[in-house]
């Protein structure tokens, strides 16, 4: 009886750990196709000498620009599979279209594309540091620019 007992124990330590071990696996091989994207909206102006506080470790990249306040006007992001993309809307009537080209263990390779009513602003492809971000920075908005940080995570 001792000798079942054991057994049955065991069986059930192994199998749980098995269909552990099993589902660990599918959801790591899906997350690795997939871009968690955030695209941020910030005014730069020379109009204020403010930085927002909700810009963190961005805003000492911001402060290389030739303004001196910084107002982040919104967050939004999205998770974006290898080959799939999505349009953002970001301030002054602006969109941005973000498409992950392709991703590795160290980079993700994305096109970035800035339109307004007008027709494209911008259309590059650019290559992320995993888990870092880049800045695109321009359009004219409010007697400033707009700088739109995008992040990639994954």
């Amino acid at each position: 009886m001792k000798w079942f007992t054991a057994f049955v124990a065991v069986l059930l330590l192994v199998f749980p750990m098995q269909r552990a071990a099993a589902s660990d696996q599918k959801p790591q091989a899906a997350m690795n196709d997939i871009v968690q994207v955030r695209v941020w909206s910030v005014h730069a102006t020379n109009k204020s000498n403010e930085m927002d506080d909700r810009l963190g470790r961005v805003s000492k990249h911001l402060r290389n620009l030739n303004f001196k306040g910084f107002e982040l006007l919104r967050k939004d992001s999205a998770a974006i599979a290898v080959k799939g993309a999505k349009k953002f809307a970001v301030a002054g009537d602006r969109t941005v279209r973000v498409s992950v080209l392709s991703q590795n263990e160290k980079r993700a390779r994305v096109r970035v594309q800035v339109s307004s009513g007008k027709g494209t602003l911008l259309d590059t492809t650019v290559s992320i540091r995993r888990n870092g971000f880049f800045i695109v920075a321009g359009p004219r908005y409010k007697g400033g620019i707009l700088v739109l940080p995008i992040f990639a995570r994954y």
